[in-house]
């Protein structure tokens, strides 16, 4: 499933040079809004601009790396029924669509490598503060991005649709995750919800980390841990339940 993955992604190369055309873009234009909005001041809620445009730029390159295509696979395959297939083979269901999405993600980030460096030029990326903690915070916060589609997509075996319930979730967790507007401007309610919620770990965390708004990684590596180590159950949970809904029909 991981090769599958992998050459997945390579098969719609316009669809990933359409990706990159627009993550530039998007940079592009966070670079000039903020510029505006910061205008003489040197620094707002802890962060100066070059750590602001910074962050932005790693923001939405980890917004593109944690997209999550096994959710309109799973998706298409149990509409289908072609999810039969999945479950007749001899590995489990939730490893075969991890390791796709793992491929997928692979793939994406093999095309995405040329463009990477005009997106941090734009951006105007510095040296990270602490280049250990934002990879170990980043990678933990990649296990509980494909967690959560793995999640979101099980409720497919319920309602057979899960299209409107993915872009919510999609629309959710890329404002929680702190890729437009950093955590530290949240206003009261918004930023506590957005401290109790795992989305900031798929975005904010690693990016905070990076530019150094954050110097203590161990507190958000041990929460990280916590929620793969409790979403894991509770995806097992979930998928003993949801694997008693299929019937197969027909021969």
């Amino acid at each position: 499933m991981t090769r599958i993955g992998f050459r997945l992604a390579l098969a719609y190369r316009s669809n990933i040079i359409m990706t990159c055309v627009t993550l530039v873009a998007q940079v592009f234009l966070l670079r000039m809004i903020w510029t505006s909005v910061y205008g003489s001041r040197p620094s707002a809620a802890g962060l100066s601009l070059e750590a602001l445009l910074a962050y932005l730029t790693l923001a939405n390159l980890q917004s593109f790396a944690t997209h999550t295509l096994v959710s309109r696979i799973m998706h298409h395959r149990i509409r289908t029924g072609m999810v039969f297939f999945d479950l007749a083979r001899p590995v489990g269901y939730l490893r075969q669509m991890a390791a796709f999405q793992v491929g997928n993600t692979a793939g994406g980030l093999l095309l995405l490598a040329p463009v990477i460096p005009v997106v941090l030029l734009v951006g105007s990326i510095t040296v990270p503060v602490n280049g250990f903690g934002y990879v170990l915070t980043f990678a933990l916060g990649y296990v509980i991005a494909v967690q959560l589609a793995l999640l979101i997509s099980l409720i497919g075996f319920w309602t057979m649709e899960t299209g409107a319930i993915s872009l919510l979730y999609r629309l959710v967790s890329q404002f929680f995750a702190g890729t437009m507007v950093p955590l530290a401007f949240f206003p009261g309610f918004l930023g506590v919800l957005a401290e109790i919620l795992p989305f900031k770990y798929m975005g904010y965390v690693p990016a905070a980390i990076y530019v150094g708004h954050i110097t203590d990684i161990s507190g958000p590596v041990l929460v990280e841990l916590a929620w793969v180590a409790g979403l894991w159950g509770l995806l097992a949970l979930t998928w003993s339940r949801a694997h008693r809904r299929v019937v197969i029909q027909g021969g």
